[in-house]
């Protein structure tokens, strides 16, 4: 394969913006490359601000891929165009060479049909309701299941590749990758507390949730409470007594359901911040309280609860990262506490 040079800071400045373009989320060179670190991408990164850069094509899709996957867009780091073989080797593997070639056989004319019928109307969409037909009377349903996963893989090559103007989520305006840390903006244009792009990123990056803003961690926690069927007020960061959240079930109205406190932080919650929040639960009337931690409860904090019976739930980082795994897609999954 070939190599693509790229003079010195353009190398940087071409993963910021294609990066930006196609996840919504911008990232510095240093957040790169912190992300990138142990890849070796990252020390080619910083030497080609000062020389430049020669890399070869598949490099530059292993790079671009694991970049797309650590901002959090992909589950998983892709592949490129290797996904489509993947996907027909699996093919071969299930209902042998044959149907296979078929399957590609079906998807490739009707993507020339299609395609030819798009620019003739002025569409910007190809209609797959023909090869699906065909897939299926052909190979009935082993061939809808092929097709279907051929679509599908084709659709996430075309809106993750570098190579394509589409893109997987049309985002109108591109969040900063250090408002999550290093300053506080209220960021939530697919969210109500906190924006579905930094909700991604920390799925796929659960060590950072100990580096957040701390005001980003009481949003990412309300944002959690309302995705899973609560009604939620964010208290105003300061002043708020100890009490981040308020939390009702079903309508708000009278005292809530119990209130939440969050503790951004890397050492082991202590007793002393349980008795604390066992008198906020007094003070407030309700019946529970919860406290969001990124790190968890020490040793004697649990046995304060379980010796004096406190109404008081722990969400520890390991809670945290099943949370999150559910809100890449949004809606899904249940909590309760």
């Amino acid at each position: 394969m070939g190599a693509i040079w790229f003079d010195k800071h353009d190398f940087a400045d071409h993963l910021h913006e294609i990066v930006g373009y196609k996840s919504g989320v911008a990232a510095s060179i240093e957040h790169m490359c912190d992300l990138l670190s142990g890849t070796g991408f990252d020390d080619e990164i910083v030497s080609s601000e000062e020389r430049g850069i020669r890399i070869r094509s598949e490099d530059y899709d292993t790079l671009y891929y694991t970049l797309l996957h650590k901002i959090g867009v992909t589950d998983r780091p892709l592949d490129g165009i290797f996904e489509i073989f993947k996907i027909s080797r699996e093919m071969e593997r299930r209902n042998g060479a044959d149907f296979a070639r078929s399957i590609q056989d079906i998807y490739r004319r009707h993507i020339e049909i299609e395609t030819k019928k798009a620019l003739q109307g002025g569409r910007k969409s190809l209609d797959p309701e023909g090869m699906i037909r065909e897939a299926v009377q052909v190979h009935g349903k082993a061939g809808l299941d092929a097709i279907m996963t051929l679509i599908q893989g084709y659709d996430d090559l075309m809106k993750h590749s570098p190579h394509t103007a589409m893109k997987f989520h049309q985002y109108t305006e591109i969040v900063n990758l250090a408002d999550l840390f290093e300053q506080y903006n209220p960021v939530a244009e697919k969210g109500v507390f906190l924006d579905q792009r930094f909700i991604d990123f920390l799925s796929n990056n659960l060590q950072k949730l100990g580096e957040i803003h701390w005001r980003k961690f009481e949003e990412l926690t309300a944002e959690c409470f309302q995705r899973f069927g609560y009604i939620v007020d964010l208290g105003p960061g300061s002043d708020d007594d100890g009490v981040d959240l308020r939390v009702w079930n079903n309508e708000k109205e009278g005292t809530p359901e119990f209130i939440i406190q969050c503790k951004r932080v890397k050492s082991k919650i202590d007793k002393v911040t349980i008795k604390g929040l066992y008198a906020d639960v007094l003070h407030e009337g309700c019946k529970l309280g919860v406290l969001v931690t990124s790190s968890e409860f020490s040793v004697g904090a649990r046995s304060t609860i379980e010796a004096r019976s406190y109404p008081i739930k722990e969400v520890n980082k390991d809670s945290l990262a099943k949370w999150l795994k559910e809100l890449r897609t949004p809606g899904s999954g249940i909590v309760r506490v």
